[in-house]
């Protein structure tokens, strides 16, 4: 498993700014377009289908899926039982939570910097790759150097010895930000308030975001540090799915453990799966019959060719209806999946792009997912 990082997803939106945020909130639903997209393509499985359904589990609690398939009766009549479910699929995602941090919350409440940040002597703080034997030590204070409002100093240092140093000056307005950020590749960039995460090739592993609260006279007066963090809620996130996946596969099949014979099958589709830990993934494993993975890549272009065929407001038709009823909705989401040659959905287990299948066995619809070549 590759090292745990910020998502590519979060490096895309973050570098929107405000309209960024929005975004943000609007990754479930692109899950969930691209995996009904990926479900539309196996035609016959589509007759099956029942859209946020609330499944009944052996506990009698009832558990809203995104995605429930149904066998049919003789007259094609739905029978929204647990006897003749035959599959489900619940989609995840754990986003970038941001933090205040922690030692920012400490230089805060001294004393001494219980007054307006020009009239301090900075705020400091230090990065400490994990495996290296180097560290930044980082101080951002306000100044009037050549007209420029604040300073970010960057010292790199092994064992006591400097290896090197620069001093960054911006002009900042209200709520602008900087960005601290260190790569994969453990090297650091001080971002300004128009550069973006974007301007970064490799994925970023942290990122401390100053915002600059208030600027009076070309004085800063407050500032507000976050950290951003990689989905701190993956292992609830974990449960969740395993249970509703354990809870109903008791209630259909009359036990827990799964089953070679596809006579019931739980799917987990999970987004900006780089904030996934490795327990939250063996946990989602042992519980589900397939565990599928949605790349950033394909996230983001979705995000793109939205933008790009309805401008501003593009979020808002990131829906599983208006994929249902705008046939130029459809085009988007089936060229976006297209444009990866159907490479959309990667098996956590298995380490291959898989699509959905449908067959009949026994007189019995049942649903599996096969590798593509």
């Amino acid at each position: 498993m590759s090292q745990i990082h910020l998502s590519d997803v979060f490096k895309f939106t973050q570098g929107l700014g405000q309209k960024g945020h929005q975004i943000g909130r609007k990754v479930g639903d692109a899950i969930e377009l691209i995996t009904l997209a990926m479900i539309s393509k196996e035609e016959t499985l589509t007759s099956f289908l029942v859209v946020e359904d609330g499944v009944e589990g052996a506990t009698t609690a009832k558990h809203k899926v995104e995605f429930a398939f149904y066998n049919l009766d003789l007259e094609n009549t739905h029978q929204r039982d647990s006897q003749n479910l035959f599959g489900i699929i619940e989609c995840k995602k754990v986003g970038v939570e941001q933090t205040v941090k922690q030692n920012f919350k400490s230089w805060a409440a001294s004393q001494e910097n219980k007054k307006d940040f020009n009239l301090t002597n900075g705020y400091s703080f230090t990065i400490s790759p994990s495996n290296t034997d180097f560290k930044w030590s980082l101080v951002l204070k306000a100044t009037e150097i050549n007209g420029n409002n604040i300073s970010v100093f960057v010292e790199k240092s092994s064992n006591g010895n400097i290896l090197e140093n620069n001093t960054y000056l911006y002009n900042c307005s209200q709520n602008q930000q900087l960005l601290i950020v260190q790569d994969i590749n453990d090297s650091l960039f001080v971002l300004g308030p128009n550069e973006s995460l974007n301007d970064i090739v490799a994925s970023i592993k942290k990122c401390v975001v100053i915002q600059i609260k208030s600027v009076t006279s070309g004085k800063i007066k407050s500032i507000h540090v976050n950290e951003s963090l990689p989905g701190p809620q993956t292992p609830e996130k974990a449960k969740q799915a395993s249970f509703v996946s354990l809870d109903v596969r008791k209630k259909v099949l009359g036990r827990f453990d799964k089953t070679a014979d596809n006579s019931f099958v739980s799917i987990l589709v999970i987004g900006e799966a780089s904030h996934w830990e490795e327990k939250s993934r063996s946990m989602v494993r042992l519980c589900n019959d397939y565990n599928l993975i949605i790349p950033d890549s394909v996230l983001v272009k979705l995000f793109r060719d939205f933008d790009t065929e309805f401008g501003d407001n593009y979020q808002e038709l990131i829906t599983k209806t208006n994929y249902k009823n705008s046939e130029q909705v459809r085009n988007i989401v089936n060229g976006v999946i297209n444009s990866f040659d159907g490479k959309v959905l990667f098996e956590m287990g298995t380490k291959q792009f898989m699509e959905f299948e449908h067959f009949v066995e026994d007189n019995k619809n049942k649903l599996r997912l096969r590798p593509m070549n």
